[in-house]
């Protein structure tokens, strides 16, 4: 996880000085403070300690200011041609169509570099949310995340250092686990297709591969990655 930056000189201790001693992120450290109900009572215990050991006391004016957000959600998904993720943004616009909120879509074509341009132009205008798909941001990317002051759900896919939150499931538990089904239904030949630029196919492929390795199966001949971006048509 990035580390919050610390404070410039000897003035009033930050958030982002909070965060850094009791070891979270900052936008754990905001909900805390905010909505405590949210946060575990271990954790607000060790914020608390941070606190109270560098006397920090929230600024009312930039709270005020932190308050004053666009009711929008910044969305971001990899592809819009791809039924999965085109689903899932059909998904938070129902979810949402009867909210005052709206939703601004973000298409980064698999570029780390433009999700990190994306990220850059939502958090300028202040939303109130971000949903961005993936765990795979870059570290710039990870770092506007973890600052931009509002909820952040990563979806479709978890892992073991979420920004925020996280909606999905392990690709390559989910690989291994549809492999090894297949493994014990009788199967031995059982192929595999995907994208090479997709990170979540390709962590269904490790998934697949280990499960072929280890009943002494696995054959690279049974293994096509295509090297354009992911694409599905239903």
């Amino acid at each position: 996880m990035t580390k919050p930056r610390s404070r410039r000189g000897g003035g009033r201790p930050t958030i982002a000085d909070v965060a850094r001693k009791a070891g979270v992120g900052a936008i754990t450290v905001s909900r805390a403070l905010r909505e405590p109900e949210r946060v575990s009572e271990e954790l607000r215990r060790q914020i608390q300690a941070a606190v109270d050991e560098l006397g920090y006391v929230p600024d009312p004016n930039a709270r005020a200011l932190a308050s004053a957000r666009a009711e929008v959600f910044g969305v971001l998904v990899p592809s819009l041609t791809n039924n999965v993720f085109a689903e899932v943004v059909r998904g938070i616009y129902d979810s949402l169509s009867a909210s005052p909120f709206r939703i601004q879509l973000g298409n980064t074509h698999y570029s780390g570099l433009e999700e990190e341009r994306l990220l850059q132009l939502f958090g300028s205008q202040r939303p109130a949310a971000l949903i961005v798909a993936g765990i795979d941001q870059t570290p710039a990317s990870r770092k506007l995340l973890e600052s931009a002051g509002c909820p952040v759900v990563q979806v479709m896919e978890t892992g073991p250092d979420p920004v925020d939150m996280m909606v999905g499931f392990s690709h390559l538990d989910g690989g291994r686990a549809a492999t090894e089904h297949l493994i014990e239904a009788g199967y031995r030949r059982i192929g595999f297709i995907g994208a090479r630029m997709d990170p979540r196919s390709q962590r269904r492929l490790a998934g697949y591969r280990a499960a072929m390795e280890a009943a002494g199966l696995f054959d690279p001949r049974l293994v096509t990655t295509t090297p354009v971006l992911s694409s599905v048509s239903l």
